[in-house]
């Protein structure tokens, strides 16, 4: 079979943010669903948006209209829910289709291998208005892994691993285990974040450093970062509030405009606030680590 894959939403369009956050996680889980299906003999398009398709139209169509010219056989998109701000407890995981649909056997066969890791089942769900579903012209679902604010989900999530779960899904699509898979990577790789791309790019570029670009953030990457304040505006600061634009702090009218200027400031001094870091509106090491997930 053919199969289209997507990582739902992007950073410039971000998912659910709970404990954890559903752009990051969903590529991850989406990685692993494209790699056991490849394992398993399938083709397999990954048809996720990269972060300069920056509204929820682009983003939809992108997947979309990829996934449709290509004629694939069944659509998946990779997503994680979320209800409350916060959730002590366990909410579970479902699969979404179309209320036509014809996935409706590999749907409850995806949901019934996941699970099978512990989730609550939630079941499969008609939702016939949601674009992935209804602008698709193949058989599509979308699945919902956990809620990314429910404690219980969370935890279960973790400790089972984004590719365990990628495997199960994988596994449910097939119809067919995974016995094993040579080489496979015995630890889990970091995903690559276009985000990242760009920074190493300009601190290459315009700061002398010699970064490998390769879109995931280290010691090496961190150790490049400058100090950004108030009244900066080289163009990493255009880079700087992206980030903190897909992270859900605004900059003001201007958006990401190049210019450190109050409204950026002020972001900065939230994201440092619900960091637990000095909120003094500076970027420095601190708030680079932390704006890089290290």
């Amino acid at each position: 079979m053919k199969f289209a894959v997507r990582g739902g939403h992007n950073f410039s369009v971000p998912g659910a943010r709970g404990i954890i956050d559903e752009t990051t996680e969903n590529r991850k889980v989406k990685d692993s669903v494209i790699k056991y299906l490849r394992a398993l003999g399938h083709e397999v398009l990954d048809v996720t948006s990269k972060d300069t398709h920056n509204t929820v139209s682009s983003d939809l169509a992108y997947g979309i209209d990829k996934a449709n010219k290509a004629n694939v056989d069944m659509f998946i998109s990779i997503h994680f829910n979320k209800a409350y701000t916060t959730y002590d407890g366990e909410i579970g995981t479902e699969v979404l289709v179309h209320d036509t649909s014809k996935a409706n056997t590999e749907a409850n066969s995806v949901l019934k291998k996941i699970v099978s890791l512990g989730f609550k089942n939630r079941g499969v769900k008609q939702r016939s208005e949601l674009s992935e579903l209804k602008r698709t012209n193949m058989k599509a679902m979308i699945i919902e892994v956990c809620f990314a604010e429910a404690t219980k989900d969370v935890e279960l999530y973790k400790k089972v691993g984004y590719d365990e779960i990628g495997k199960k899904i994988a596994e449910g699509l097939a119809g067919k285990n995974v016995s094993s898979i040579q080489n496979a990577p015995s630890s889990p790789i970091k995903p690559k974040n276009n985000w990242i791309v760009d920074l190493q790019k300009e601190l290459n570029i315009n700061y002398g450093a010699k970064l490998v670009v390769d879109g995931i953030a280290g010691p090496k990457t961190l150790a490049e970062c400058i100090i950004l304040k108030k009244g900066s505006t080289e163009k990493i600061v255009k880079i700087l509030q992206k980030r903190l634009i897909s992270l859900g702090f605004s900059c003001g009218l201007l958006g990401s405009d190049g210019s450190f200027g109050a409204g950026t400031k002020n972001a900065v001094i939230n994201f440092q606030k619900s960091k637990g870091l000095n909120k003094d509106g500076i970027v420095g090491k601190d708030t680079w680590r932390k704006l890089l997930n290290l």
